[in-house]
C-alpha cells in the first residue's frame, strides 16, 4: 500500500477523558425534517400532540429521504422553519420536554441479522433513519442501493456492466485528526459492530472486508479478534498514518486500499466495487438491527482550547448548541470561533440555539490562539503551495480567482465539483486566502441556476 503523499500532516486531537460525557436530558429539542442530503420528511404530528421517544413524528418515503424520530417524550411545541448549523432555513419540529423520557414499544428484535434478506435488513436500516457519517451525509438505504448505482458502463462491443461490491471496508479513522469518535468506539468492545458488519455484507455482498485503523494508535482488541476468527481469511486489519490529512476521504483512502480511482466529481466508492463506511455507522446499524429502536442519541467530538473540558459527549439529537457546551463545563475564555465539525472543514456558527442534528460529527470551540484572524486577504501570488496539497489534483489557487470573479461557469469546466472542500489548501496559503469559502460560494450560485 503506497504511502499518501499529498494533503497535509495535523496533530492528533488529545482527549483530556477517555470516559463518556453524557448530557443532561434537554427540556426542549429542535429536530429538522432535513438533517442531510436528500429530500425532506413530512411532519406526521400536530402542535400540542403528545409523543414518545422514538415515535416517527415526520415520514419521508424512497431512497432520498429518512422518518425523523422523537428524542425526548413530551408534547409538540411547535411546526416552523428554522436555522441548521449548516445555515439552511427548513421546517422544524419542536417538542418541550416532559422530563420522563418515555420510550414507545420497541421489542428486542427475536431474527438474527443473518437471517433476513436484504431487502428485510434495508427496510429495518429504512424504519431506523440511519444516514452515513461522511462529508456528504446521505441516508444510508440510499447509500447501499442507490437508484443510478452501481453504474452502468458499456463495453466495446455494446455490452452494459454493473460493477460489482467486492470489498466492505469498515474504517476506523475520523474524518479529522482532531476528531475522535470512531477511534474512541474502536477502543472499546462492541457488541453490535459484528451484527452491523454482517448486515452489510449481506446487503453489499461483498466477500471481504478491511478495517482501516490508526497505526500510531492500540491496540484495538475486537477488531484484532474479528480478524483472527475468519477462517476463511477474508478479513484484514490495514494502519494508516491518523494524522495524514485527508487519507480518510474515500477518493485517498479507496486509493490507498485498492489502487482504484474513484471517477470525480460524482463517483462513488461502489464504482469501483467497494462499500465504505465508518466504523461509528456500523455499530449504529447493528445496534437498530438488534434494539429495533432509532437512534435518538449521538455521539461527537467536543474540543478546543476556549472550553473547560474536553472529550466525547453523547447528547440528544436536537439539543441546542449552547447546552452542549453547557455539558463540558462552558467556555473556559471567549471563543474566537465556534465550528461544527471538524476545524478544518466545519461550519463557523454565529447562533449557539441552533440545534444538534444527525450530520454533526464534532463541536469545537477555538480560542484567539488557535486560529489566524486576517481583516483582508491578499491576492495569489503563484506560490503552488495549494496544488501541491491538493488530494484530487486541482489547482485551487486558479480556482478561486475565478470564484472570486463570479465565473463561475469556467470554475465548474476547471473541476469546481471535484474539490472535497478538505481545507488544505486554506491551511497552507501564505495569502491567507479564504479557498473553501470561495468554493462553496461558487458551488451554492450554481446549484441555484
Amino acid at each position: 500500500m503506497g504511502l499518501f503523499t499529498r494533503g497535509i500532516t495535523l496533530p492528533r486531537g488529545e482527549l483530556t477523558d477517555t470516559e463518556l460525557i453524557e448530557a443532561p436530558l434537554p427540556g426542549k429539542v429542535t429536530l429538522p425534517v432535513k438533517q442531510h442530503l436528500g429530500a425532506p420528511a413530512t411532519p406526521t404530528v400536530s402542535i400540542g400532540e403528545a409523543v414518545t421517544v422514538g415515535q416517527v413524528i415526520a415520514t419521508s418515503g424512497g431512497n432520498s429521504g429518512i422518518p425523523i424520530h422523537a428524542t425526548i417524550s413530551g408534547k409538540v411545541l411547535s411546526i416552523e422553519e428554522g436555522e441548521t448549523f449548516t445555515g439552511a432555513v427548513v421546517p422544524a419540529i419542536t417538542i418541550e420536554g416532559d422530563g420522563e423520557d418515555t420510550w414507545g414499544a420497541f421489542p428486542e428484535q427475536s431474527t438474527a441479522a443473518d437471517t433476513l434478506s436484504p431487502s428485510e435488513l434495508l427496510e429495518r436500516i429504512d424504519e431506523a433513519g440511519l444516514i452515513t457519517r461522511g462529508i456528504i451525509p446521505t441516508p444510508l438505504k440510499g447509500d447501499l442501493v442507490p437508484l443510478d448505482q452501481p453504474k452502468t458502463h458499456l463495453t466495446t462491443d455494446g455490452r452494459r456492466v454493473v460493477q460489482r461490491l467486492d470489498t466492505l471496508v469498515i474504517t476506523a479513522l475520523d474524518p479529522e485528526p482532531a476528531l475522535a469518535v470512531n477511534r474512541f468506539r474502536a477502543h472499546a468492545e462492541q457488541p453490535a459492530l459484528p451484527v452491523g458488519i454482517t448486515a452489510l455484507r449481506s446487503i453489499t455482498g461483498a466477500e471481504k472486508t478491511i478495517f482501516v485503523v490508526d497505526k500510531g494508535l492500540g491496540p484495538f482488541p475486537q477488531l484484532e479478534t474479528l480478524v483472527r476468527a475468519d477462517e476463511e481469511e477474508t478479513t484484514k486489519l490495514v494502519g494508516i498514518p491518523g494524522t495524514r490529512y485527508p487519507a480518510a476521504c474515500a477518493p485517498v483512502l479507496v486509493k490507498n486500499l485498492t489502487g482504484r480511482e474513484i471517477p470525480l466529481p460524482y463517483g462513488h466508492p461502489r464504482d469501483v466495487g467497494v462499500a465504505l463506511y465508518d466504523l461509528d455507522t456500523v455499530i449504529s446499524v447493528g445496534e437498530a438491527l438488534t434494539t429495533g429502536r432509532p437512534p435518538v442519541d449521538l455521539l461527537i467530538t467536543v474540543g478546543g482550547g476556549a472550553l473547560e473540558r474536553r472529550g466525547i459527549v453523547k447528547a440528544r439529537i436536537g439539543t441546542p448548541l449552547s447546552e452542549v457546551i453547557e455539558a463540558v463545563g462552558g467556555f473556559s475564555e471567549p471563543p474566537a470561533k465556534v465550528v461544527v465539525g471538524g476545524p478544518m472543514m466545519g461550519m463557523a456558527q454565529y447562533d449557539l440555539s441552533v440545534p444538534l442534528t444527525r450530520e454533526a460529527v464534532g463541536l469545537f470551540a477555538l480560542s484567539h490562539g488557535e486560529i489566524t484572524l486576517t481583516e483582508g486577504y491578499r491576492e495569489c501570488i503563484n506560490c503552488g503551495r495549494c496544488v501541491r496539497v491538493c488530494p484530487v489534483n486541482l489547482l485551487p489557487g486558479v480556482l478561486s480567482l475565478y470564484c472570486a470573479k463570479d465565473r463561475f461557469e469556467r470554475a465548474e469546466q476547471l473541476g469546481l465539483f471535484t474539490c472535497i472542500e478538505c481545507g488544505c489548501c486554506d491551511y497552507v496559503c501564505p495569502s491567507r486566502r479564504p479557498l473553501v469559502h470561495l468554493f462553496r460560494h461558487a458551488k451554492h450560485q450554481l446549484m441555484e441556476r
